[in-house]
């Protein structure tokens, strides 16, 4: 072989290794591209079914607690569960957790310990001052809810009506009617959304003027009695279910009448938490328990 010939052959070699190399690149950058996609791929699939089963698991629930609600009797402060083998247990109806397994939780509240802000404003009122609210922001913020639902022009005190709205750039004012849901509070002018925050869980919609003291959170007792060492011996007596309306009259003398009751109501709120991984599903309703041979129970809210 001429010299030049072998030249030629070495040029050829020289050429071949980087298109080799570069070909081998493309090939493992496709390969990882792959390998990536059909990990995420994987891990959405993955994700999609912790949701389902999540789902499953919250919908379940909440069939199980409808029927302990429908086939218990009321306690003074609790359901009581009667089971298969004649042995029976207690579901508080003041939103302590209730856990059906490592994944399933449940909360009950009783309606009648909860406070309506349509018919209740006082209690309402109690309860913002066991916040970080000041006297004059919750003189403010009731005299603008009165204004808010009330049918007339004439402004409370602290109130605000149409044109105070208007002045104050907002692109609406007041609907002269009940609130229909418990979030339309925010739109209040001036209200903290903070602030509602921090009460959300004891105010309801579908609550009337009765209140039950014996189903009420710590935080509302607390608003409305003004006293540590009452609430807390309330707090342990109901913890070990023997809260009873005479042992609260007692403590408080605080008496039944047509809108203080020492009973749960029909109306109990329900919040169900299951959780598949890092999937978390919720669901919330009121359930009516009317024991009618028509109509054992009716769902007044649902929300997922």
């Amino acid at each position: 072989m001429s010299a030049q010939g072998a030249s030629v052959i070495m040029n050829q070699k020289g050429y071949a290794l980087p298109m080799v190399m570069a070909i081998s690149m493309i090939i493992m950058i496709m390969t990882l591209s792959i390998a990536f996609s059909m990990r995420h791929k994987i891990a959405v699939i993955s994700e999609l079914r912790d949701q389902g089963l999540a789902r499953l698991k919250s919908y379940s629930a909440m069939n199980e607690t409808i029927y302990n609600i429908l086939t218990s009797n009321f306690t003074s402060t609790g359901i009581k569960i009667y089971l298969p083998d004649g042995k029976w247990k207690i579901w508080n109806l003041y939103g302590e957790p209730i856990a059906l397994d490592d994944s399933v939780s449940v909360r009950l509240q009783d309606v009648a310990g909860m406070v309506s802000p349509v018919t209740q404003p006082r209690y309402l009122a109690a309860l913002l001052a066991g916040t970080s609210a000041t006297t004059s922001e919750i003189n403010s913020f009731m005299d603008k809810l009165a204004d808010w639902q009330d049918r007339d022009d004439l402004k409370h005190l602290n109130g605000a009506e149409a044109w105070d709205y208007e002045a104050a750039g907002y692109p609406y004012a007041p609907r002269n009617f009940y609130i229909q849901t418990v979030d339309e509070i925010r739109l209040i002018m001036g209200f903290d959304s903070s602030l509602f925050d921090a009460v959300r869980g004891d105010l309801t919609y579908w609550g009337s003027d009765h209140i039950n003291y014996l189903t009420m959170s710590p935080r509302l007792l607390q608003g409305l009695l003004q006293n540590d060492k009452t609430v807390a011996a309330l707090l342990k007596m109901r913890s070990e279910h023997t809260l009873t309306g005479s042992y609260f009259r007692g403590l408080t003398g605080i008496q039944r009448s047509d809108t203080v009751m020492f009973g749960p109501s029909s109306l109990v709120k329900v919040n169900v938490t299951a959780q598949q991984n890092k999937a978390i599903d919720r669901i919330e309703a009121v359930i009516d328990k009317r024991e009618t041979r028509l109509r054992p129970y009716m769902v007044l809210e649902w929300k997922r």
